[in-house]
Formats: structure tokens, C-alpha cells, sequence
């Protein structure tokens, strides 16, 4: 069982928080990413340790995944700093830089008198810890172990796993009453993985996968793979399981082929810095990313990105990230305990809307966003169009109408009705973290 040590959190910070989405048929609202309140620019909560708290940070020191440490590091240190309660506790960094030596670390973590641990980062490390004995002190693992199920006692478990967000593209896009998917995959290990995670999600949610091709991102003219896609059905969206470079090699074709079709990623497309012609190409691709990454905070957050210098750590688009996350691993560990009791709590961190599970595992809800002429700009709803009829067998897709029917830029994005609007409008859709 995992120690209720955490103490109350008061209604502004810990809130019972429900997302719902309305279909109409004339348009949609969709509350993506968080709360209202922490939408609305809410304070984003800094503190919730008890007096006399003691942290203990097992991280590597050296070896491949040394950069990635320290930009979780770097993170942690910083929502210390920027920590202004009376109750800030202290931080202590042990250093384990291979799986077998984390029990060891723990043990040297508790007797040192910690009264949570973040961390181990390596999955080998979190298997170890998962399939031991229950934990003295609640533990905040930085990835997810491997097999599935409940862990040890008083362990935690936080990762952002690329395939997560593939889930929660299904999962917002099934909200809003689409229903008709196409899937186009580009050959290698992360695509499958994204695409494989998605499929999963979708025919969870009883959505229809009108058709899935995949396509060589090395491929001098992928035009013919997105006819062959096209080809396949009538459908809501499309499903772009891409990085940045792949879709810039891709989406152009799409876009030029079925110009209202709405197309989503997830955040493997965006950079996490704006570059007004790297992604001229990209505008109107919808992708999901973290409330922090895209700008999107509480204004008085002493760590909201823009205020905070530039870094090694927020030089490149994996440590941006994993500095949010150690953002989200401190203010979230004295929390655990009462998220865990409640399944419909939410919290408002700045990698997503953050829940645990029954499972102990951290689940984030991201924002959606778009790209526009002047960069990626948070929406609140995918634009549902419909898309161009099947291709005839041996025939190519038909010619892009004019561009007054491609997608706005954000700020102007409004949702259209769904290509059925005879359909009868379905019930809100009620999420609890």
C-alpha cells in the first residue's frame, strides 16, 4: 500500500478537475491540457512539502543518458529555488549510474533520512525497484518499469513515454466526435511505436481506422503513399505518426492532396522553438505538446519558460522536456499520496494535467496546438472537416481546392461541423484526470 503521508491539499491546488467536450453542429469546445483555472492563468502550486521534508534525487552521473539527468537535474533545482514556502524542503543528489546499484542508493537515500526519493531514470533500475518489497518512503520513479500491473508499495511512477502521447491524440480526437481515422507511418522503430500505440488507443475508444500506409521518409516524392492513404476511405483526420523532418517531408503532400483533412502529431513535430521558415511547411498541423513547451502557465510562475535563461539543458528538444518534467517530479511528490487516493484528481503541471492511476503511474493530459504563420499557437478543438472522397482504383487523388479552405491560423481556428451532421449530438464527455 502506498503511505497517505502527503498532507490536504486545499481546492485551488488539488481540485477535482473534469474535462468535457461539446459536439455541436456548428462547432465544438474542448478544454485541453488542464484545468480551467491553471488555463486561465491560476498560480501554478509551488510548494505542498511538510516542514522538515528531506528529498533524496537518485540520478546518473555519467553514461549515455548523463545530458538527460541533468536536465531533470536542472529542473528539480530550479522548482527548489523558485519554492518560496515556509515548508521548502531540502535537496540531496545521489549519484547511481547503473540499474543493480539502486538499491543500495535507496537504502543510502532513507537512512540519510529522506522523506520522499525522486528518481531511479533508468527503466532497468525502476524494474528492480517495482518487483522488490514495498518502499519506506514514497518514491517518485522518472520512467515506467516494464511490465504492467501494480508495483511495489509506496513506489511511483512518472515517464513521458513518446507512445503516451499517441494514446492522447486518440483520446482528445475521440472526445471531440471524431470518429473516422487515417494513419500515415514512416518506416523506423519510433513511428511503429507511435503508430502501434495509437491503433491500440483508437480501437479502444470503438473508433473506425479507415486505412493506415506506411512511407519512406528518405523517398524523394512520398505524393504517391499519401494517394494511396487517401485512397483507403472517407475519414475525420489523419493520424501523421512523424518526427519534425518527416513531416516536413510529408505533410505538404497530404495538405496538397485533401486540403480541409485535419491532420494531428504528437509533440515528436515541434522543436519546442519557434523557427518561422524551418516550419512555413507545416502550417495547419495540429500536434499535442506540453502546456510549458508551448508557453502556457500561470504569468506569476518564477519558472515559466520565458522568464528562465537560456541553458545546455534547454538547448535541444529531449532536455527541454526532461527540465519540465523535473519541474513537475518536485512540486508533484508531495502530492502523490492524495492523487493516488483519488482518481478523479487532477494537478496542473507544466508537462500536462497530471493523475495517478491505480497502478501508481503518473497520466498527463497534454494541450493541442497548431502551426500558423506566426508558430505553434495552443487551439482549443481539432477543425473536423470533411475529406476528400475515396480515389477511384488506378486514379490519383483528386487536385487541392483553392486555399481559402485550408485550415486558419489558430487564433481564428473555429470548429466545423462533423462531415455527418445528421448524426445526433453525442453526451458530453466527462474526464476525471
Amino acid at each position: 500500500m502506498h503511505q497517505d503521508r502527503a498532507p490536504a491539499l486545499p481546492n485551488s491546488v488539488l481540485a477535482r478537475c473534469r474535462v468535457s467536450a461539446l459536439i455541436g453542429v456548428l462547432g465544438a469546445t474542448l478544454l485541453v491540457g488542464g484545468c480551467a483555472g491553471f488555463l486561465a492563468g491560476q498560480p501554478s502550486p509551488r510548494g505542498g512539502y511538510a516542514s522538515g521534508d528531506k528529498v533524496a534525487v537518485i540520478l546518473p552521473t555519467g553514461g549515455p543518458v548523463a545530458d538527460a539527468a541533468n536536465a531533470v537535474r536542472e529542473g528539480l533545482r530550479a522548482a527548489n529555488a523558485a519554492d518560496d514556502t515556509a515548508a521548502k524542503p531540502t535537496l540531496t543528489f545521489i549519484a547511481s549510474d547503473q540499474p543493480n546499484q539502486i538499491a543500495d542508493a535507496h537504502k543510502k537515500a532513507v537512512t540519510g533520512g529522506a522523506t520522499q526519493v525522486i528518481g531511479p531514470l533508468l527503466k532497468p533500475a525502476v524494474d528492480i525497484l517495482a518487483s522488490g518489497p514495498a518502499l519506506k518512503v514514497p518514491t517518485l520513479a522518472l520512467n515506467q518499469a516494464t511490465k504492467p500491473g501494480k508495483a511495489a508499495g509506496n513506489l511511483y511512477q512518472f515517464a513521458l513515454a513518446p507512445e503516451t502521447e499517441a494514446v492522447e491524440v486518440a483520446t482528445k480526437a475521440k472526445a471531440q466526435g471524431l470518429t473516422r481515422a487515417l494513419m500515415l507511418i514512416p518506416q523506423g522503430d519510433a513511428g511503429q511505436r507511435r503508430a502501434d500505440a495509437f491503433r491500440r488507443q483508437w480501437q479502444r475508444l470503438g473508433g473506425t481506422l479507415v486505412g493506415e500506409t506506411g512511407f519512406d521518409p528518405a523517398a524523394a516524392d512520398p505524393a504517391a503513399a499519401v494517394r494511396a492513404l487517401l485512397g483507403k476511405g472517407k475519414a475525420d483526420f489523419l493520424f501523421l505518426a512523424a518526427d519534425g523532418e518527416q513531416a516536413r517531408q510529408v505533410y505538404p503532400a497530404v495538405r496538397t492532396a485533401a486540403v480541409a483533412l485535419p491532420v494531428v502529431a504528437t509533440s515528436a513535430v515541434y522543436s519546442g522553438a519557434a523557427d518561422a521558415a524551418r516550419d512555413k511547411s507545416l502550417a495547419g498541423l495540429y500536434f499535442v505538446d506540453a502546456p510549458w513547451v508551448l508557453g502556457v502557465g500561470a504569468a506569476d510562475d518564477p519558472l515559466a519558460r520565458a522568464k528562465l535563461k537560456k541553458s545546455a539543458a534547454l538547448a535541444n528538444p529531449l532536455g527541454l522536456r526532461l527540465f519540465a518534467m523535473g519541474i513537475d517530479a518536485y512540486r508533484l511528490t508531495p502530492r502523490l499520496a492524495a492523487l493516488m487516493k483519488d482518481a478523479g484528481a487532477t494537478f496542473p503541471g507544466v508537462t500536462g494535467t497530471l493523475s495517478i492511476d491505480a497502478q501508481g503511474r503518473v497520466q498527463r493530459q497534454l494541450m493541442l496546438a497548431q502551426f500558423t504563420a506566426g508558430g505553434p499557437k495552443p487551439v482549443t478543438a481539432i477543425a473536423a472537416a470533411a475529406a476528400p472522397p475515396p480515389a477511384k482504383a488506378g486514379a490519383e487523388a483528386a487536385p487541392a481546392k483553392p486555399a481559402e479552405t485550408a485550415p486558419a491560423p489558430a487564433a481564428a481556428v473555429k470548429p466545423l461541423a462533423k462531415p455527418e451532421p445528421s448524426r445526433p449530438r453525442p453526451e458530453p464527455v466527462s474526464r476525471g484526470g
